[in-house]
């Protein structure tokens, strides 16, 4: 009787501790589920580049999460790149990122969370720090592209951050952008304006020459 029960006492604990490690990967996996997000492969119109999709979210200040979309080139992952994000709504802003990942860069853009003009500088904000810390960017060629009111809203963070923005490409601003703040004045990167009428392509070849 003594053995039968050493043996059922041995069996137990060793089912205890295949539970306790099938607990622990399963619990590995399903965090891994949820925290690595699927990535899409699609081709640039224009270059017929592989251009790889995948979805990045950013946490600000209270926590607040940024949402957004994150291309970049196939054949380049291990390649610190330009990067550029674009200040505008993602839904306008899909197209020129895959455009401009088929040109060789990193482009993100991402969704508003805030109202008013003061919210969109703080998200883009959180944006670009977490943009500067991704592996595959060279944060010292980090870009802003503006777009409609987009124009302003990087604008104004170029000037409030000229150590960590490179330059700024602005797509018919209707504005002059170093009249539009004393801080423009101190602003030692590039501006380059693009007119939208010209077409994508001469656009992008415009964006790339800028960049590299």
């Amino acid at each position: 009787m003594e053995k039968v029960g050493v043996s059922i006492a041995s069996r137990i604990g060793i089912t205890a501790a295949i539970a306790l490690i099938a607990a622990a990967l399963l619990g590995g996996g399903y965090w891994w589920l949820r925290t690595k997000a699927p990535r899409d492969t699609v081709k640039a119109k224009e270059t017929g580049v592989k251009v790889d999709v995948e979805q990045l979210s950013f946490y600000g200040d209270r926590n607040v999460r940024v949402d957004g979309t994150v291309f970049r080139p196939s054949e380049t992952l291990d390649a610190k790149l330009p990067a550029v994000i674009y200040c505008q709504d993602r839904s306008y802003g899909e197209s020129w990122c895959r455009s401009l990942a088929g040109s060789g860069v990193v482009a993100y853009c991402f969704d508003f969370q805030g109202d008013g003009e003061k919210a969109r500088e703080k998200d883009l904000e959180t944006v670009l720090k977490g943009i500067r810390n991704l592996r595959h960017v060279d944060r010292d060629k980090v870009y802003l592209l503006g777009e409609a009111n987009g124009c302003l809203t990087a604008c104004t963070i170029a000037f409030e951050n000229p150590k960590r923005i490179k330059g700024l490409i602005l797509v018919s601003p209707g504005f002059n952008p170093l009249e539009i703040s004393r801080k423009a004045k101190r602003y030692n990167g590039t501006v380059l304006i693009v007119d939208d009428a010209q077409g994508r392509k001469a656009n992008l070849e415009e964006i790339r020459d800028f960049v590299y």
